[in-house]
């Protein structure tokens, strides 16, 4: 019998926010897949480790990505042949991303390789970063029939809330541009982690923050 491949979203950052489902996925599966930091299991696995302690007890595959842009199709289809080799012995695997595996996941790079190799994929949903940064913010997302864009560092005018994930790097940039429309935003760096930083004006975020940063406009 194939092992099936789950997508197991965690969420942003806070161990509490792990669905019930994402739990049982978890503390089911064979393998737990997760990506690297450096050459050990990165933050999905430590947010994880935290509502399910007896994953360490699992096998743990570690992936590697090169933090680069441009083609990670040799990378992609490694950890695709990792992956098969474990679902090839009936293994059911579990593969962690942060937040949901819907918004910008390496996974389904690798799921595209994997489906055609005739192996069943489930998605298991998780909380999203910019749905945790809301609630941290007591801030509506969107009210009545509001707009709303969502975006990868990148500040487009828009007639609604614009959200701007992975805006770290862009900060500079992006208070200025909100600064001429009149609007305001709203920012969180690491939501729900340890070394969260919340900034509830424009005037107050910094010109620069980590990758796991998000910012709302309203």
């Amino acid at each position: 019998m194939k092992g099936i491949l789950y997508a197991v979203g965690v969420g942003p950052g806070d161990p509490d926010l792990l669905t019930i489902k994402a739990v049982k996925t978890i503390n089911m599966a064979d393998v737990i897949a997760c990506p690297a930091k450096g050459n050990e299991p990165g933050i999905a696995f430590q947010i994880v480790k935290q509502a399910c302690p007896n994953v360490s007890e699992k096998e743990v595959m570690v992936m590697s990505f090169p933090m680069k842009m441009g083609d990670l199709s040799k990378a992609h289809q490694e950890v695709a042949e990792q992956i098969t080799d474990k679902l090839k012995l009936g293994k059911n695997v579990a593969f962690l991303t942060l937040g949901d595996p819907e918004f910008y996941s390496t996974f389904f790079y690798i799921a595209d390789i994997i489906k055609e190799q005739g192996y069943d994929i489930e998605i298991i949903n998780g909380i999203t970063s910019f749905s945790a940064v809301g609630a941290t913010l007591n801030l509506p997302i969107a009210l009545g029939r509001e707009p709303v864009m969502i975006t990868s560092g990148e500040y487009i005018p828009f007639d609604g809330t614009l959200i701007i994930l992975k805006a770290g790097g862009h900060l500079k940039e992006i208070k200025n541009k909100v600064l001429d429309s009149g609007k305001t935003a709203y920012m969180v760096e690491n939501c729900g982690m340890p070394d969260e930083r919340v900034f509830n004006n424009t005037e107050s975020m910094p010109d620069e923050a980590g990758y796991f940063t998000v910012v709302i406009v309203r």
